[in-house]
């Protein structure tokens, strides 16, 4: 009876060291996603937009960072415009979508934080996003390479 028993623990513990070591290949930073709101006035290419809470991200980070209009106030679904008229300032193509709207996670946090922190996947660097607001968000985002390819998911 203990033989088995130590049999079966063994099994159960080689499990679980094999699923641990076979989770998602992806680290989820650079998947898509679509902010929940256009903020008023829409986005504006100075400035880098943070949703922390979001479900889409398995890093709960949706980033808009350099993208210029989207739908202000209205539907954010509307960013992905196949074809933008000529002049329609809250248009974005979904190629410039793709390139700047992205599931991040915070790669350095202010000084003296305890808080955890993630590393960079290949095309993307750890770059100072945030100086205000809670320990909890404050920090550096991990920020697609402008130099490196977009890899469509």
């Amino acid at each position: 009876m203990v033989k088995r028993l130590l049999e079966l623990m063994g099994f159960v513990a080689i499990s679980l060291l094999w699923l641990a070591g076979t989770g998602c290949s992806s680290s989820a930073v650079g998947d898509p996603c679509v902010p929940e709101r256009v903020q008023e006035g829409g986005f504006l290419p100075s400035e880098t937009y943070l949703e922390a809470s979001s479900v889409q991200c398995a890093t709960r980070v949706c980033l808009v960072r350099e993208l210029q209009g989207g739908n202000p106030g209205g539907d954010p679904n509307n960013l992905q415009e196949d074809d933008c008229p000529q002049g329609e300032a809250t248009c974005v193509s979904a190629a410039e979508v793709e390139r700047s709207v992205y599931c991040s996670c915070r790669c350095a946090a202010p000084a003296g934080s305890d808080l955890p922190t993630c590393g960079c996947p290949s095309g993307f660097t750890c770059e100072p996003v945030l100086e205000t607001g809670g320990d909890g968000i404050r920090g550096s985002y991990c920020i697609r390479d402008p130099l490196a390819p977009v890899e469509s998911m």
